[in-house]
């Protein structure tokens, strides 16, 4: 039992399409002709014109005739002659296979450096600049004269950004210890005041307050040196070979298909050569 309900129709219905089908003469022109005729084109078993498939299908008749006559004149040269077309043709993508690979090693490589630049670039960046301005205090910390002004100071202080690591706010108080150690009217940094620089006491102050920074300074360019040369080595490590041939590893959708690429070509070069070989031995 059908599911679908069978479509009457009407002898009026039926009139009126005998009577447009009187009027239908088909294709008149050569043009609408062949249009017709390609309507109800068939290929392969049931094609009763294989020209007109191959033009159908894109191909070149003249094409194909040529190639069925070389056979046909001379079987051994025509397919020797093919043979050696396909083997060329297997070794071109074979090439072009390399390249598309390479391609991708290349992409995989630079965007994995990218991200290591990423990564590792901005603190080894910012780990220097401290360094630098700490190296720079260091500098000025080896006159005995020094003693920084009020300026300094807070261009020190500045010079961190507005979030400085703890270990280099330790250093502010210190440093402003330094500063404040200075007599009233006593010109900083060493400058000829043209009198006594300060009494004994101030003296020892002074002294005490550079020793204790000139100590926590030394411990924190210390501590600066070891984790700058760490990064510092990370930063090479990026380049070395090894790591270079781990982001150059295929990985992907991509990089899956272009292995299997090659390996069916280099089992269709296989198959063709020793073909060929068999031809060109009449064996």
């Amino acid at each position: 039992m059908t599911l679908t309900p069978k479509r009457t129709t009407t002898e009026k219905k039926l009139a009126a399409n005998r009577t447009n089908g009187r009027k239908s003469r088909g294709a008149v022109t050569p043009e609408g002709k062949a249009r017709a005729a390609r309507a109800n084109l068939r290929h392969g078993f049931y094609s009763e014109a294989p020209q007109e498939a191959l033009v159908a299908l894109g191909e070149d008749p003249v094409e194909y005739h040529r190639l069925l006559d070389s056979l046909e004149n001379n079987l051994e040269e025509g397919l020797e002659c093919q043979l050696v077309r396909r083997v060329a043709r297997t070794l071109w993508r074979m090439q072009r296979a390399e390249r598309m690979q390479d391609g991708l090693a290349v992409q995989r490589v630079q965007k994995g450096l990218d991200l290591d630049r990423m990564r590792t670039g901005p603190g080894l960046v910012r780990h220097n600049d401290i360094y630098q301005r700490l190296a720079d205090l260091g500098k000025a910390m080896n006159r005995p004269e020094f003693v920084p002004s009020a300026e300094e100071v807070q261009a020190f202080v500045t010079g961190f950004g507005a979030s400085p690591p703890a270990d280099i706010q330790k250093l502010f108080p210190l440093l402003r210890s330094l500063q404040g150690a200075v007599a009233p009217g006593a010109a900083p940094s060493g400058e000829n005041s043209g009198g006594d620089p300060g009494s004994a006491a101030e003296g020892d102050t002074r002294a005490s307050a550079r020793k204790e920074l000139s100590d926590a300074l030394f411990k924190v360019m210390f501590h600066y040196c070891e984790v700058g040369d760490r990064l510092f080595q990370r930063h090479e490590k990026m380049w070395s070979r090894e790591n270079i041939a781990a982001l150059m590893a295929p990985t992907g959708e991509n990089a899956m298909l272009m292995q299997r690429m090659e390996d069916s070509n280099l089992r269709q070069l296989w198959r063709l050569t020793n073909l060929l070989f068999k031809v060109r031995n009449k064996s």
